[in-house]
């Protein structure tokens, strides 16, 4: 009876152990997914910090240009 309860124990923890290796291997490729979206995010998101840069130039001379204009269309 010993030896029944023992071998039903150790196909139990099998179970168990091949369980937990699916559920780890599941979880680590879910892992690498995230991992390569956010350097794939990475990567594209570079592109906007020069058109970043671009857009805050192209402000201040709108600026400097509507500044220019109001104050030709204000003379007396």
């Amino acid at each position: 009876k010993v030896t029944s309860t023992s071998a039903d124990n150790m196909e139990c923890l099998g179970e168990v152990v091949g369980r937990l290796q699916e559920s780890a291997l599941e979880a680590s490729s879910r892992g690498n997914k995230y991992i390569h979206s956010c350097l794939r995010l990475n990567e594209e998101m570079r592109g906007l910090e020069s058109l970043s840069m671009q857009l805050k130039i192209m402000r201040k001379i709108v600026d400097s240009l509507d500044l220019a204009v109001d104050r030709l269309l204000h003379l007396p």
